[in-house]
């Protein structure tokens, strides 16, 4: 009898150390999509950053954004998205199912509480610098001589790890606390020197500075996957891999991703190109300019040159982000101001002119009177409620704002974690903004100085000042 009651204790033993050890592919196993289908809603965990999902004039947009919205959009439910930033709090929220898949982040193999879903793209990592500080003359020297800052994850630091056996004095620091925006702002200010940048998030910084430099490549090829509970059904797993799978087979994949990692729309496309523009292309919106400017008391060079940026003076553009038109009107604010075609070049540039005027109208008291127009068309690019997010913020510091250049440093730190989680609309892209205000502003000076010369028919490029 002793023996019997032995041989079942054991085996019963035996029996709970295989279930708790195996537990990814035993009887365990959640029936998440069931669930979810049954709760008709998907909650996703994702990282607030420019190459995942941000907030644009009330919108919501990324290349993840949209993989997300997709998905819950395959499986018929609605979406949720919860705001991750810890890795390790995420990771619990995400084997107690409060989130149900979690993006933007990376694990170890092995994992206790997250494995990976189907890999649906593919990255490069960089250790980058900037080259108005730092000159890749050496690179053995660059790499022993300033330490590598990083986000925290495994892939890199295993890679880095990989790459010390080669540097015998390279160092690297893991930041749990910054995200990558911050980071970027910590290179830009030289308080750094060294960051590593996905291919994707490089791609998309370079195009708004132009000093960042590859130093050397990390790893080449790594997938990119979400993440889901270790002990998660396969009835999701699966359902995520035929997600993919369509996705890739159908092009869908590509298309997202082009909309957000091949646009140009920001960069500046140089004096030469701008006056063949002016010269070919802009006389057959000369007048509309002209009278939409004197209707709404604006200046007909300033609309101009957002117009230029907005779609280089293209009545039919569209944008990654839904606006359209050659003022890249989005829907909602051509509903609000009556514009009922938004590729009608009249009707877009007096929505333009329409919609600027009104948030002129909008801004805070105690903003110098030649100054207010920086601030109305930075809103006119990421919207008011982060622009005036951007006043508390500099309120908050003790500065008076009344200049664009007092503002500026506050629209840049609209994208750092450690500011744009004390602001009412959250993280906004204000490098982007950055750019955008500093691009309108060569344009106008151009259109200043032309206009100042009244020669149209004789411009060339070797009359414009150098300083433009």
């Amino acid at each position: 009898m002793l023996k019997f009651l032995l041989r079942i204790i054991f085996i019963s033993a035996f029996v709970t150390i295989l279930v708790y050890y195996y537990q990814p592919i035993n009887l365990f196993d959640k029936n998440d999509l069931a669930r979810i289908k049954k709760e008709s809603l998907i909650v996703f965990g994702a990282r607030v950053g420019p190459t995942s999902y941000y907030e644009v004039k009330n919108k919501l947009l990324g290349f993840e954004y949209e993989l997300m919205e997709e998905f819950s959009k395959y499986i018929n439910v609605d979406l949720n998205i919860i705001q991750a930033e810890n890795i390790h709090e995420s990771k619990k929220l995400l084997y107690d199912r409060d989130i149900d898949i979690l993006v933007g982040f990376d694990i170890k193999e092995n994992d206790s509480e997250a494995k990976r879903s189907y890999p649906y793209h593919r990255i490069d990592y960089y250790i980058v610098s900037n080259s108005r500080y730092t000159s890749i003359d050496s690179m053995h020297q660059i790499l022993e001589s300033y330490d590598i800052h990083t986000i925290n994850s495994p892939t890199i630091t295993t890679n880095l790890d990989i790459l010390k056996k080669s540097y015998n004095k390279l160092n690297y620091k893991i930041w749990d606390n910054k995200n990558i925006d911050e980071l970027l702002n910590k290179l830009i200010k030289n308080d750094i020197r060294l960051i590593v940048l996905t291919s994707d998030e490089f791609k998309l910084f370079k195009k708004y500075y132009n000093n960042l430099e590859i130093v050397y490549r990390i790893s080449s090829n790594e997938a990119l996957s979400w993440l889901l509970p270790s002990n998660v059904g396969k009835d999701l797993e699966n359902k995520l891999t035929e997600f993919f799978s369509y996705l890739i087979k159908n092009n869908k994949l590509n298309n997202i991703y082009s909309k957000y990692f091949r646009d140009n729309t920001h960069t500046f496309v140089g004096t030469k190109i701008f006056l063949n523009d002016y010269l070919n292309i802009f006389p057959k919106y000369e007048f509309h300019f002209f009278q939409a400017s004197k209707k709404f008391g604006l200046d007909w060079k300033l609309l101009a040159s957002i117009g230029y940026q907005e779609s280089r003076w293209d009545d039919k553009a569209i944008s990654y982000t839904g606006v359209r038109g050659l003022m890249m009107l989005t829907n909602d604010t051509a509903k609000e101001l009556g514009v009922s075609n938004r590729i009608d070049p009249k009707q877009s540039i007096y929505g333009g002119a329409e919609y600027l005027n009104k948030l002129l109208k909008r801004l805070p008291d105690g903003l110098a009177d030649d100054e207010r127009i920086w601030f109305a068309v930075a809103a006119y690019n990421i919207g008011m409620g982060h622009v005036l997010d951007a006043v508390t913020l500099a309120q908050n510091d003790g500065i008076k704002v009344s200049k664009w250049t007092h503002l500026e440093p506050y629209i840049l730190k609209l994208s750092q974690s450690k500011y744009y989680k004390k602001t009412k609309y959250g993280y906004a892209r204000g490098w982007e903004t950055a750019k955008y205000i500093q691009n309108i502003k060569q344009y106008y000076d151009i259109l200043v100085f032309l206009d100042s010369q009244d020669k149209k028919d004789t411009i060339n490029e070797s009359g414009i000042p150098k300083s433009l």
